[in-house]
């Protein structure tokens, strides 16, 4: 029974450690990509760039080992400051709503 046991773990981990290929292939192309493009001047990162590292750090545990042009700590950023920024924007909509009605309507 042990026996059958390790061999289904085994399995579950091969098919896990092959459902990351896609993400780490997805990783590494987009680093090239950011590369070529970005030759000969200073690395330059548009916002969809860092959008799809921090919905990498959201899906894929091991983002961090595919990482090359950037530290892990500053998508580690991205991702607190895009919460932040999106917590920030529903605030200031709300209160520009209000401030759209006619006083006697409050």
């Amino acid at each position: 029974m042990a026996v059958f046991l390790s061999f289904l773990l085994t399995l579950r981990h091969c098919a896990r450690s092959r459902a990351v290929l896609p993400l780490e292939l997805l990783a590494l192309r987009h680093q090239l990509a950011v590369l070529k493009r970005s030759r000969p001047r200073r690395l330059r990162l548009a916002q969809a760039d860092r959008r799809l590292w921090v919905w990498l750090s959201r899906v894929w545990s091991e983002w961090r080992v595919a990482l090359v042009i950037v530290q892990p700590e500053t998508v580690v950023a991205w991702r607190r400051r895009g919460s932040a920024c999106s917590g920030r924007g529903r605030v200031v909509a709300a209160s520009d709503d209000r401030r759209s009605h006619p006083t006697s309507a409050r």
